[in-house]
């Protein structure tokens, strides 16, 4: 009889689905608002421009992302966070996403989500003329002084291929750039579209060969959230997808020109009529 009760008890178990959790999706639509995770001091992706507007490659997404999913660009509320704070906001649930020019890492991968990639970068170093250096190894020399974020993938570069050189870890791209501009620092590291937009703005500074060292290879930027919900993650996955390969590409194109100034990578990479 007990042994009965038990199998009986089991099968009402089994068959009763657990309440399934609310995807934040879902959570989203109802509220009718996404919360989005950015940087303010990173040209041209995020940062506030002469007028007091939040404006940027980064900054644009988002808010096509709100028009998209709520029918208005200006649902969204971003959230500023420093480069140690974004991955806290987005665990936490303070927001709903990140884009803060986050490169995709393995241990980064281990706590946090990501989309594909939105962006192909890399790493650039730009330094002070008057250092009168051509070659990022030139910086390893206790005499210089390097700026950085302060995140573990900058640092673990920077002790193995410039062993010698100072650091200076700071919080966020303005800070970097500051630093050198104000002669705090001989050089700074950052990634390649931001770099782009102090060189050009700044005949002072100069841009360092970076061949032949980890600088040297393509990092992927990549949309950011808690891990765990994949309707949620599903519907920005898609949606960078077609982004850069589909229906969203002219979108691609425009934001290219307009904070990049230059043509995006390929829409298709092969002539699908072959296959």
């Amino acid at each position: 009889m007990f042994r009965r009760l038990l199998i009986g008890s089991a099968f009402i178990f089994l068959a009763v689905p657990a309440s399934a959790q609310e995807s934040l999706l879902d959570v989203v639509l109802k509220r009718d608002k996404l919360l989005v995770a950015t940087y303010s001091t990173s040209p041209p992706l995020a940062y506030v421009d002469d007028g007091g507007n939040l404006v940027g490659f980064e900054i644009d997404m988002a808010r096509e992302i709100a028009k998209d999913l709520l029918g208005d660009p200006n649902k969204v509320e971003f959230v500023v966070v420093q480069s140690d704070g974004r991955f806290p906001a987005a665990l936490s649930g303070k927001v709903d996403f990140g884009l803060c020019s986050t490169t995709i890492t393995p241990d980064r991968a281990v706590r946090i989500a990501f989309t594909r990639p939105y962006l192909d970068t890399g790493g650039s170093v730009i330094a002070r003329k008057d250092a009168e250096i051509r070659h990022v190894k030139e910086l390893n020399d206790a005499k210089f002084t390097y700026a950085l974020l302060n995140v573990p993938p900058g640092i673990a570069r920077v002790k193995s291929e410039l062993p010698n050189v100072k650091q200076l870890l700071l919080d966020s791209p303005s800070a970097l750039f500051l630093a050198v501009k104000t002669g705090r620092a001989t050089a700074f590291g950052i990634d390649k579209p931001i770099a782009d937009y102090y060189e050009a703005e700044n005949q002072d500074l100069v841009r360092l060969d970076v061949s032949r060292t980890s600088w040297d290879y393509v990092f992927q930027d990549a949309i950011f959230m808690k891990p765990g919900d994949f309707k949620w993650w599903l519907f920005l996955d898609t949606w960078v997808g077609e982004l850069r390969s589909g229906f969203r590409y002219e979108k691609y194109v425009e934001w290219y020109h307009k904070w990049l100034k230059k043509d995006p990578p390929p829409q298709r990479f092969y002539n699908y009529n072959k296959y």
